[in-house]
């Protein structure tokens, strides 16, 4: 699944700063994939429908056109499931994004084990 970015509107130059390299990295600017508005008199905002993104359109949407901090969304879809993976890739975006260099990432040691449930009593089952 590929990383999307939305730049809010306001958001100072990229071009310098930390997210520099936001302005030359092969990452895509997303749009959604549905109406941008479920009701006529919706508030009409810049900040795509962003489907199962929480609150993250609020969040974007609120922030001040006087807001001086440099700030964009990454986001990535991706399935039900182990998502260790796809952590990974964003982690690995994340840093490229911020040109930091992290060698070997570690997981946390919470995702080896339980990460769907703990096992089940196999004596239950004869």
């Amino acid at each position: 699944t590929p990383t999307c970015q939305i730049v809010p509107p306001g958001t100072l130059d990229l071009t310098s700063g930390p997210l520099a390299a936001l302005t030359t990295l092969p990452i895509p600017i997303y749009t959604s994939p549905v109406s941008q508005y479920l009701h006529i008199d919706a508030d009409r905002t810049a900040i795509p429908f962003i489907p199962g993104g929480g609150l993250s359109r609020r969040i974007l949407s609120s922030l001040s056109d006087t807001w001086q901090i440099p700030t964009v969304c990454l986001l990535q879809y991706v399935m039900e499931g182990d998502n260790r993976a796809d952590a990974q890739l964003m982690a690995a975006v994340v840093s490229k994004v911020l040109q930091v260099e992290v060698p070997n990432w570690k997981q946390p040691s919470s995702w080896g084990h339980g990460l769907f449930g703990t096992p089940h009593d196999q004596t239950l089952y004869g």
